[in-house]
């Protein structure tokens, strides 16, 4: 078995008065999820999601929700080999004007917590774009955000 490692970001942007998380359509997997990628050398995780955000989306990262980072684990096959994947992604307001990567990217959308649940392709995924809306709707920093995307 294979095992690789990816990081990521779980994207979220405040827009009048509600949360909504991008999530991208994966070109090799064929799946939704959120930004992520392999590490380059000598690059953190954090870093590395970061940089994989850039590169996959266009946006930036405005403040971090939380940098305890959330794991994804799940097993697929690539080319007749089992590969168990772990995702390591950090919660994160962007901002920016989306322009999706061609070469990795098929598809990316905004859409709201529940959308994204709907549309995600991994369980742990989903369970994760819950705990980062729960978080989001106990922190009040988050809710001040919140708040003031009513005012334009």
């Amino acid at each position: 078995m294979i095992k690789e490692i990816s990081c990521g970001i779980i994207p979220v942007m405040y827009e009048k008065g509600s949360v909504r998380f991008l999530l991208v359509f994966h070109r090799g997997g064929k799946h939704w999820g959120f930004p992520k990628g392999k590490k380059d050398e000598g690059e953190s995780d954090l870093e590395t999601a970061t940089r994989e955000l850039r590169e996959e989306t266009g946006l930036e990262v405005v403040r971090f929700i939380s940098q305890d980072p959330l794991i994804e684990n799940y097993t697929f096959y690539k080319r007749f080999q089992r590969v168990r994947k772990t995702a390591i992604y950090f919660p994160a307001e962007v901002f920016g004007n989306l322009q999706k990567q061609e070469e990795e990217i098929l598809e990316a959308r905004w859409f709201s917590c529940q959308e994204a649940i709907e549309r995600l392709s991994f369980q742990e995924a989903k369970e994760m774009c819950q705990k980062v809306h729960l978080f989001i709707s106990k922190d009040p920093l988050c809710q001040k955000s919140i708040d003031d995307s009513h005012i334009v």
